[in-house]
This record gives structure tokens, C-alpha cells and sequence, in this order.
């Protein structure tokens, strides 16, 4: 999943709309997945669409486009776009670690803006704009990988265990994928995840696996966890049989004796996780199964 870049860039006139869609295409190019800004007209635009935006994201851009020039106290000024300054408001309120502040140099700091520090040149004409972010997001080391939300660690294997659960006992060589919480000022609570879809790729079709239930917690006696700011909890994603190494099964909370499982035979597998908390977006990823029946040559790796 690529790194979601809010844009909030005023869109007055033809020339900053130019601006808006030529920072949207050098971002989709270098990776990432942008997201405009427009103007809304009512709440519930706002709540769907600004706001909703804005929580999904993990950048924030904030192009300071001039306006009207003001007149009080004997003094003029030109002010930035109502709109994009809204929108700092709120991305402030959301706590991002990661944004630019990119202004007109005719254009006074107000509102939020005053206490945000910027080392951003600033700009004169509109096609400066671009080269000015190209320059600045290189410099502050941005990457299309990064998340501040919720985010899967490498993968790794525990070592051969006997598993006791609601479903019985058996002997397992488990795969821990530790979800990490990127936010440095909030926890997530009630972090729970499940298998979606399994692909056999070489047959190219998908396979009824028939257990979408919550996955274990690992070393925790249930299936979600509390996640602390910048911290990570793992999750039991699979389980290898160690008697019958062909054999797959889930850790899950699926009420169903014996417990049944999802793979039966060797091949090259796709499977794809589900890991939800409250309040945070979805995230969803897949993992790459090199199934060989072999306990110790079996591969996983996030894709």
C-alpha cells in the first residue's frame, strides 16, 4: 500500500488547478497515492470526503496560494485560500508528524500557520511550485513505503511449539507477523485481524479456505491487542503442521472441531490479511506462500 499524500492546494483559477494536477501526477510517478483537495459545499461533504481524506493519510501538503489583498490598520496584506487553511487546521488537529508548508511570498501567515516552522522557500509565480516540492520532499526524505498509521513488520518463524486452543492440540512451526502502530500520539485499540482471500497461484483461482474468524493474538490470551504509539504486537498469521508438514491451519477464534486446514498440498500461495483498529484505516496485506512440504524450506514473505 503506498504512502497517501494529502494535497491541499488552491484551485481558483486555471493556473493553480495546473498546479494541483501536475503535483498529483509527479506523485502517482514516484510511487505514492495523492490525493487533492477540492471544495465541498456542505457537511456531509466535508465529513466524507475532506475529513475522512485527511485520516487516511500519512503526508500533508499545504500550498498557500494568494488572495484578496486586506486592508486594517493602515496595513495590507494578501491573504492565503480559505479553504487549504481549513484544511491545515485539521491536519494539525490529526497529529501528522510528516507535512510542508509551501507559501507565497506576498501571502501573510495566519490562523494555525503562524506556529508551524518552515524552512520552504517561498514562491513567487506558480511554476515554481512543483520544483520547489520535488526539491523539499527529497530533502525531508519522504518515501511511498511509509505509513503513520498502522503498518506489517518482516515477517518471521517461531520455532516448533505445542499449541493447545478451544480446537485441541497439535504440534506447529508458527508465522508472526508483528503490526506495528506508526502514531506517536495515540494507541490503537482493539487491533484485530483475519485471513481474507488464499490464491493458488499456480492454478490461478481462489480457494474457499472457510475461516475468515479473528486470528490469534501471539502470547496473549485472545484475538485483538491494544497497540501502543510506536510500538507493534504480533499476530499468529499461519501455522505449519509439523507431522504433516502439507498441511496448513490459522490460530483463530473459529468455533469448529476438529479444526480444518486451509492448505492440503505444496504450491505457491497469495494470501491476503485483513488488520483493523478503532479509528485507524483499514490495512491490508498480502503474503507470498512458497509452500514446498518441507518444514524447513517453506518461504513467506510480504508482497
Amino acid at each position: 500500500m503506498p504512502s497517501r499524500i494529502f494535497i491541499s492546494c488552491g484551485q481558483a483559477t486555471d493556473e493553480e488547478r495546473g498546479v494541483a494536477s501536475d503535483l498529483e501526477k509527479w506523485f502517482r510517478s514516484q510511487g505514492y497515492d495523492p490525493y487533492v483537495a477540492v471544495q465541498v459545499q456542505t457537511i456531509g461533504d466535508l465529513n466524507a470526503g475532506i475529513i475522512g481524506a485527511l485520516k487516511a493519510s500519512d503526508y500533508y501538503l499545504f500550498i498557500n496560494f494568494p488572495r484578496e489583498t486586506v486592508i486594517a490598520d493602515r496595513r495590507e496584506w494578501r491573504r492565503g485560500s480559505l479553504y487549504s487553511h481549513e484544511e491545515l487546521a485539521i491536519a494539525y488537529a490529526f497529529g501528522f508528524e510528516h507535512f510542508l508548508v509551501v507559501n507565497h511570498k506576498d501571502v501573510k501567515h495566519e490562523g494555525v500557520q503562524k506556529f508551524i516552522v518552515s524552512n520552504v522557500p517561498e514562491f513567487e509565480r506558480a511554476a515554481e511550485v512543483l520544483p520547489l516540492v520535488k526539491a523539499t520532499v527529497e530533502a525531508a526524505r519522504w518515501t511511498p513505503s511509509y505509513s503513520r498509521h498502522l503498518s506489517l513488520d518482516p515477517l518471521r518463524w517461531a520455532g516448533e511449539v505445542i499449541y493447545t486452543d478451544h480446537a485441541g492440540q497439535r504440534r506447529q512451526k508458527t508465522l508472526h507477523g508483528d503490526v506495528r502502530n506508526n502514531r506517536a500520539d495515540r494507541a490503537a485499540y482493539h487491533v484485530v485481524a483475519h485471513l481474507n482471500e488464499v490464491i493458488d497461484l499456480n492454478a490461478g483461482q481462489q480457494i474457499d479456505h472457510g475461516d475468515r474468524m479473528l486470528l490469534k493474538a501471539s502470547g496473549f490470551r485472545g484475538y485483538e491487542h491494544t497497540i501502543w504509539p510506536n510500538s507493534s504486537c504480533p499476530f499468529d498469521l499461519l501455522a505449519v503442521n509439523v507431522e504433516d508438514p502439507r498441511l496448513i491451519f490459522l490460530n483463530s477464534s473459529l468455533d469448529l472441531i476438529p479444526r480444518r486446514p486451509i492448505i492440503q498440498a505444496p504450491g505457491v500461495y497469495e494470501l491476503r490479511y485483513r488488520f483493523i483498529a478503532e479509528e485507524y484505516p483499514l490495512l491490508e496485506r498480502s503474503v507470498r506462500l512458497d509452500h514446498t512440504g518441507d518444514i524447513s524450506t517453506i518461504k513467506a514473505e510480504v508482497i
